[in-house]
């Protein structure tokens, strides 16, 4: 007898069906250091901004990390001493940038402006070309791998590839997050990272930066917190396709690694639960086709053994979703998210006013 098949969005008890997937995607690869040039072949243009970038914990991290006690926990777990963590590939492509120095790679920063944009030798001549227009420049360095900030979808992109886990293993063996610990894309983006996200000046473009700081404009954090929630469920789909522990024991009872947290398909299950959820509920509010389409796919895809292929293929479509509902629009007839958007508390921010409280 076939098994039912069983929609995401139902009783948490649809979970326990969440056992071994055999045709997992790649994981995302670490970026090439032999295509990066470091910190300072930016420092000459954005010198402002990698100032301000400095005193972020993308960049802080680098001589904190290995010192904190979560690292230690999750390096000795995983059979390394806290130093390798630099070094560890598992580790270093989301947390460290690696360069090719002299013939040896180098670990020489932490997430660096190269972790965001790509890694710059194929580009950053045209990124720097004055002789050609603006959006000529543009365009040209996206061709060569530049995501450029003018790409909502590229710059959201870039945040999710890291802040969602891809690596079972190192969640289920070291207690490392599934998800980064409170990560909402429009919070973290507005927060204690400045990016070189482009605003509008009466007149001109100007590049926000610690010297004339400009607030990210509103409908820039619509489209950036639609488009969001459409990338965010690819990439848990994308994780639960990549799962092979099933989740619960012999008793039914989902699986919790030492430190509490459920295992790796089931936090990036109770993820998909969650997005679904906010995404019916903002469907009702916008009618956006693409939302309809992506909730429609969720709901035909089953979250049984040995889906992985199905789950892949839901997930690639989702992301073509995303990319088209960002060319589609500019964020202008979303207005009606304004208050929800404003509760988000700013990044770096949250335990400040907690403390304030």
């Amino acid at each position: 007898m076939t098994p039912p098949i069983l929609r995401p969005i139902r009783l948490l008890g649809a979970l326990a069906l969440l056992l071994a997937a055999t045709l997992c995607p790649a994981q995302r690869a670490p970026m090439d250091p032999t295509h990066t040039l470091g910190i300072e072949s930016c420092r000459e243009c954005h010198d402002s901004i990698v100032e301000s970038w400095e005193r972020t914990r993308h960049a802080t991290s680098f001589g904190t990390m290995t010192k904190s006690e979560a690292a230690k926990a999750i390096a000795s777990l995983a059979g390394l001493k806290p130093e390798a963590v630099t070094s560890s590939v598992s580790c270093a492509r989301c947390h460290f940038t690696q360069e090719t120095l002299s013939g040896a790679l180098q670990t020489t920063t932490a997430v660096s402006c190269e972790s965001c944009h790509g890694g710059a030798s194929d580009w950053i001549d045209l990124h720097n070309s004055k002789s050609r227009p603006w959006p000529e420049r543009i365009a040209q360095a996206a061709a060569h791998g530049m995501h450029h900030p003018s790409s909502v979808l590229a710059a959201a992109q870039s945040c999710y590839e890291c802040h969602v886990i891809d690596d079972e293993q190192l969640v289920n063996q070291t207690g490392h997050p599934a998800l980064s610990d409170g990560f909402e894309l429009v919070s973290w983006y507005s927060g204690e990272v400045k990016h070189n996200y482009l605003v509008s000046k009466p007149g001109k473009a100007v590049k926000t930066n610690v010297e004339e700081p400009q607030g990210l404009p509103a409908a820039r954090k619509r489209l950036l917190f639609l488009t969001g929630k459409l990338l965010h469920l690819a990439h848990s789909l994308d994780a639960i396709a990549r799962s092979t522990d099933a989740p619960v024991d012999k008793a039914g009872k989902l699986v919790r690694l030492p430190n509490g947290r459920p295992t790796y398909a089931v936090q990036h299950a109770l993820v998909v639960q969650q997005l679904l959820k906010e995404m019916r509920e903002l469907q009702g509010k916008l009618s956006i086709p693409q939302y309809a389409q992506a909730l429609a796919l969720c709901a035909s895809t089953p979250l049984t053994t040995g889906h992985a292929e199905d789950l892949t293929t839901t997930a690639k479509e989702i992301q073509r979703l995303a990319a088209e509902f960002a060319a589609q629009n500019d964020g202008s007839r979303f207005a009606a998210l304004d208050a929800e958007i404003a509760k988000l508390p700013a990044h770096g921010q949250a335990k400040v006013q907690a403390a304030a409280r």
